[in-house]
């Protein structure tokens, strides 16, 4: 109950349309530009899974493959938002 209640907390129409559309694939790669510590330009979208649920990205972030996950409106790298998941489950 309660990962649903967040799962559906971080979702909205709009960001349900922006992932089907793409529009956040920039903002993701922005995202992992800070985080990562590398420039956009050395970014590059491998591959990508996109749901009304969400998206999954592969990339190649300065020559190291990398997973995001995208909840909502939130972007996470894939072992951060599995552990954010389990830790959700787990309280239940």
């Amino acid at each position: 109950m309660l990962l649903s209640s967040f799962l559906l907390l971080l979702s909205s129409c709009g960001s349900v349309s922006r992932t089907l559309t793409g529009n956040t694939e920039k903002t993701m790669i922005k995202t992992v530009s800070v985080e990562q510590g590398c420039e956009v330009k050395n970014i590059k979208l491998l591959d990508k899974v996109k749901t009304w649920q969400g998206a999954t990205y592969s990339l190649d972030v300065c020559g190291t493959r990398m997973v995001y996950k995208q909840v909502g409106s939130v972007f996470m790298e894939s072992g951060a938002a599995e552990k954010m998941k389990e830790d959700l489950q787990n309280k239940n």
